[in-house]
């Protein structure tokens, strides 16, 4: 999802990194559609935006064997008080191996005030040595990114081992790649309290979720080398057992965007494939 500077980076990589969600050893991954009712949080003052409003239309199918295909669409309008509303969409469109060793991606975000831009890499692990970035659009060249680098099923795939093992922190580096084809998010997981409880969870998926374990999560992100300062935003939401993400929040400091579900669609899963 994306909004230009600074939401965009944080909703396009925030969201696809949360919503790209692989299950963890014994975990089966859930295929699925959700849809989310974007908001400005009117619950606390804002200096910089007016109104925001969006909807985000989100599927993963795939399995342990053949990987996880995303894609995530997404349509916002914010305003400042000042001039016209900015409006903006995204296209995304990502598949990464079940064992996060390979990822590709492409994306088109276009907006009312910076046009349209295409991203579209594939990535590939280089050992423990960090990951090659081959990237095609919006010009050819070949990035080499350092380090002990996860990319986003496989953060989720960390998460979920550490909530079901009882862990409360992740610390992790993260590549995305979506917004900006050369950034790593270094980020901090905060895992609370497992719970079966589905007052809350929207009515179009408890036929499905009711019962099902979930966890509130907060993902802070924060730039390269940049952890003593403030996080560039800081993502909460609650991540269920089998990898779906329900209501949702992100805070930039300056003002919050929440995510409501309001649709849910579990599709078929594959029957060919026993996760190992």
């Amino acid at each position: 999802m994306t909004i230009r500077a600074p939401l965009a980076a944080a909703l396009g990589a925030g969201l696809v990194c949360a919503l790209a969600a692989a299950p963890a050893a014994a975990t089966v991954l859930l295929p699925h559609k959700v849809g989310y009712r974007l908001t400005l949080d009117g619950s606390r003052p804002t200096g910089q935006l007016e109104g925001m409003s969006g909807d985000i239309a989100y599927e993963i199918t795939g399995d342990a064997c053949s990987g996880y295909t995303t894609l995530t669409r997404q349509e916002s309008e914010s305003t400042t008080g000042e001039g016209a509303a900015l409006s903006q969409q995204i296209v995304s469109k990502a598949w990464e191996d079940a064992k996060g060793g390979s990822y590709r991606f492409s994306s088109t975000s276009s907006s009312s005030a910076d046009g349209v831009t295409e991203v579209e890499a594939n990535v590939t692990r280089n050992g423990g040595e960090g990951i090659t970035v081959a990237v095609s659009r919006p010009a050819e060249k070949t990035l080499e990114l350092k380090g002990d680098i996860l990319m986003p099923t496989a953060h989720v795939v960390k998460v979920l081992a550490a909530a079901a093992a009882g862990e409360n922190v992740v610390a992790a580096k993260v590549y995305d790649g979506v917004g900006d084809p050369a950034k790593i998010y270094d980020t901090l997981a905060v895992i609370g309290r497992a719970s079966t409880d589905d007052s809350r969870l929207a009515p179009a998926a408890k036929a499905v979720l009711a019962g099902h374990t979930h966890y509130p999560v907060t993902i802070s992100y924060f730039e390269p080398d940049a952890k003593d300062s403030a996080p560039a935003y800081v993502m909460a939401f609650s991540l269920y057992d089998n990898g779906v993400v329900g209501d949702l929040k992100i805070d930039y400091g300056r003002f919050a965007v929440i995510g409501a579900m309001a649709t849910f669609e579990a599709l078929k899963p594959a029957e060919t494939c026993a996760p190992k």
